[in-house]
């Protein structure tokens, strides 16, 4: 069995948070430190010349940001790139958002230094994560400098299974982890503003960044997004995500459930949670959607949702960061498409047009 080291690259332009890093990884024999970069230019030199497992990315640097260099990692060296921040104002935030939008796989709090309280908590945290995202596999983001591409004349998967018979849609869910942020940018920017039914999501992100997510998605969407509330009666045309570190699902009447119950499969939020309460309530009359993402949440009750009479979509390989979620629903048989992002909301408006 291999017991080679993880190599890490550090991206970071301020000596204490360097040394701090620095000695987070030294310390940990799954890791080896292949090099410390100033800025994002210089980032993009060390991962060519070192080809890092993983790289450790800050976001406001001199010469070139985390935004611009994790772009550029994606198109031209695919690497895990985990987001470091320790930036939580509305402008930083917004900045985080972009590094996901941009290819990182996930984003992540500074951890704090030795003698905080903190500390032993957020460094084990921050040294599993980077353990975590080494092992995914990451495709190549061909995007240049434009968010949102014109979309590719591609042809479409076809209808991998008929549905069963709707009667109306009711509901809309939809699940995302790594790389989620970028389909789900290209699906809230082209909505129609007068969607008849109300959209449920989860997304996996850092509890830190969960309220400036759902901000970003707001800036961009046509119709509001919001974080839900417990006990919320949710709304025609809103999109609703629930609090960082919480489960959110749905009951009688739309009526949402936020609750702290135990992590499912390590994992708060919970995909398959919502996906499970989405059909206990609605029924075949939803359409249910998994993105790009690690692992396999929402898989499994996606099937279960496909096998009601849902009509289940799945977000196709090529534009997923991460083909984790999608791809172990596809191989479940849970789905009756498979779609580019961009073809998702031609999917929604047709089915809902139709009924």
């Amino acid at each position: 069995m291999s017991h080679r080291k993880i190599k890490v690259l550090i991206v970071e332009d301020t000596a204490v948070a360097q040394k701090l890093l620095k000695g987070l990884i030294d310390s940990d024999e799954r890791f080896e430190l292949v090099g410390i970069a100033e800025n994002g230019k210089q980032s993009i030199d060390f991962v060519k010349k070192y080809s890092p497992d993983v790289i450790s990315m800050d976001i406001l640097m001199p010469i070139m940001d985390g935004v611009e260099a994790t772009r550029l990692i994606m198109q031209d060296y695919p690497t895990p790139v985990v987001i470091v921040s320790s930036f939580y104002q509305t402008s930083e935030v917004d900045m985080a958002m972009k590094v996901l939008d941009a290819g990182a796989v996930t984003i992540l709090p500074r951890p704090f230094g030795p003698g905080h309280a903190q500390f032993e908590k957020t460094a084990k945290r921050y040294l599993n994560t980077l353990k975590m995202m080494s092992e995914i596999k990451v495709v190549r983001r061909k995007i240049g400098h434009n968010t949102h591409p014109t979309p590719l004349k591609r042809v479409e998967n076809p209808l991998i299974s008929k549905p069963a018979e709707l009667k109306r849609i009711q509901a809309i869910t939809i699940g995302a982890s790594a790389g989620g942020p970028q389909g789900l940018s290209t699906i809230v920017s082209t909505l129609p503003i007068d969607l008849p039914v109300p959209i449920f999501l989860v997304q996996h992100i850092d509890a830190n960044f969960a309220e400036g997510f759902a901000a970003w998605l707001n800036t961009m969407s046509a119709i509001p997004v919001k974080i839900a509330e417990n006990g919320e009666k949710a709304l025609p045309g809103h999109i609703y995500l629930p609090p960082g570190d919480h489960h959110l699902l749905v009951k009688k009447d739309g009526v949402m459930a936020i609750t702290k119950d135990a992590q499912e499969k390590g994992l708060r939020p919970s995909v398959d949670l919502l996906f499970k309460s989405i059909g206990e309530v609605y029924g075949n009359n939803v359409i249910a959607v998994l993105l790009s993402g690690m692992g396999k949440d929402g898989a499994e009750q996606l099937k279960k949702l496909h096998e009601k009479g849902a009509f289940t979509i799945a977000q196709e390989e090529s534009s997923c960061l991460v083909y984790g979620m999608p791809g172990e629903a596809v191989k479940l048989g849970a789905v009756n498409k498979i779609l580019r992002p961009e073809n998702i909301v031609k999917e929604i408006v047709n089915l809902i047009d139709k009924l």
